[in-house]
């Protein structure tokens, strides 16, 4: 009988844990090792998230359910298979748009904006609209698409010049090598802390070239609904806390 009662006894433990981490416990973070500072900042083996928007926001987000974040870090290929088989909870940093599965996931509102606007040296006048850039050498990341300008490439009144990242971007504005960058916010507000001396000679321009809405992928099994997780990101909005771990991450120009 004392055996029986201490096998029940485990049974009822492990059920109310599980009940525990669902209810409260911990939420499962993936994190693509593809995403660049300060989204996500990796230990230096880039087995562990250090810092970077995403841990604050997960954080935050977690403690707004009574829960603990834990993040995953994974390949940039497995992302898609992590989240749709459950093995991380939450995706951020995330848009319907480039994943293949999406319709498979549950996605919440908007978290924070990816935003691109025109990069230059202080010199020059402000670039409003995409057609003010006609006419000069922009500044663009190999590989990435940017719809708005696309019209003036295809006619030659621009050239595109592609750099494998933003660091070379600048470079090459200073060495006059190009008249404008295409840069994330973001980013550039990184770079801009790190290298404030440099970054004194540059301007953003009220030019957006793309904005592109990130959010939450939820995967089909996780213990935190998609409408728990929107009641989270509505209540950090309200309280302000989301618009002020944001704020930390602008470049403040001088």
């Amino acid at each position: 009988m004392v055996g029986l009662n201490k096998t029940w006894l485990a049974l009822l433990t492990g059920a109310a844990l599980a009940q525990v981490a669902a209810a409260g416990g911990m939420l499962k973070i993936g994190v693509s090792d593809s995403d660049a500072p300060p989204i996500v900042v990796l230990t230096p083996d880039n087995q562990a998230l250090s810092g970077g928007l995403t841990k604050e926001l997960g954080d935050a987000l977690a403690a707004e359910l009574g829960m603990k974040a834990q993040y995953v870090v994974i390949a940039r290929k497995r992302v898609e298979n992590a989240i749709e088989t459950g093995k991380v909870n939450i995706v951020c940093n995330a848009n319907p748009e480039w994943y293949g599965n999406a319709a498979r996931l549950g996605w919440t509102r908007e978290f924070y904006p990816q935003v691109e606007r025109a990069l230059s040296l202080k010199d020059m006048p402000d670039l409003h609209q995409a057609d003010e850039m006609a006419g000069k050498r922009i500044g663009t990341i190999r590989g990435y698409s940017y719809p708005t300008l696309e019209h003036l490439w295809a006619v030659g009144r621009t050239t595109r010049v592609d750099e494998p990242r933003l660091e070379l971007l600048v470079k090459s504005l200073q060495k006059h090598l190009t008249d404008v960058a295409i840069s994330s916010e973001l980013e550039l507000a990184w770079w801009a802390k790190t290298n404030p001396q440099e970054a004194r000679a540059f301007k953003q321009h009220p030019l957006t070239v793309t904005y592109m809405p990130t959010m939450c992928a939820v995967a089909p099994s996780s213990p935190v609904s998609t409408e728990k997780l929107n009641q989270g990101i509505e209540a950090m909005r309200r309280s302000g806390k989301l618009k002020a771990i944001l704020k930390a991450y602008e470049w403040q120009a001088e």
